[in-house]
């Protein structure tokens, strides 16, 4: 068994979390958008209206299979009656390329699941998913935000797309006997 902890980049605790046995296993960096993306319009993106297609993507953009949908689909129904979520996805040709999950809090939009399905990467389609992200967001008068981790390989891609560090988190692991 494992127990993990999050601890700021400047903790002051972090070396005795260390020398009780933790180890850093990743970082988790928070992210505050600055501008505008790249989009240029030429992606569909809309609010889903039907859990199925957005769970498929979902699935398909993170895991490569479907396996998880009977989990996750009901995730998914019970967020598009949600008055603080927004389920997003990118269509191309009529299916369904990419997704991204916002979520609402005072002041603050929360972009997370930011997934293109993998046949239609590299084609724009997170650019324009984070575009319709900051669009809602800006259109409430809220932040967008999301976090992204080191092993993502996606950090530099938000960087690039008008997003600027926050602050970071390490994230450890201990494991118990």
């Amino acid at each position: 068994m494992n127990t993990t902890c999050l601890t700021f980049e400047s903790c002051r605790r972090l070396g005795s979390l260390l020398a009780a046995g933790y180890r850093q296993v990743d970082s988790m960096t928070v992210l505050l958008s600055r501008g505008r993306t790249g989009d240029d319009g030429s992606q569909k993106v809309t609010a889903s209206t039907e859990a199925r297609a957005w769970t498929t993507a979902y699935l398909r953009s993170f895991y490569g299979s479907e396996e998880l949908a009977g989990v996750v689909a009901p995730i998914a129904s019970s967020l598009l009656r949600s008055r603080d979520a927004t389920l997003l996805e990118a269509r191309v040709r009529g299916d369904t390329a990419g997704v991204l999950a916002l979520f609402r809090t005072p002041g603050v939009a929360g972009a997370f699941c930011v997934g293109t399905v993998p046949e239609h990467r590299r084609h724009g389609i997170a650019t324009a998913l984070l575009a319709k992200g900051r669009q809602i967001a800006d259109s409430e008068g809220r932040s967008l935000v999301l976090q992204t981790l080191e092993s993502d390989g996606a950090l530099r891609f938000y960087l690039g797309n008008g997003f600027e560090k926050m602050y970071a988190k390490r994230v450890l692991e201990r494991k118990l006997k």
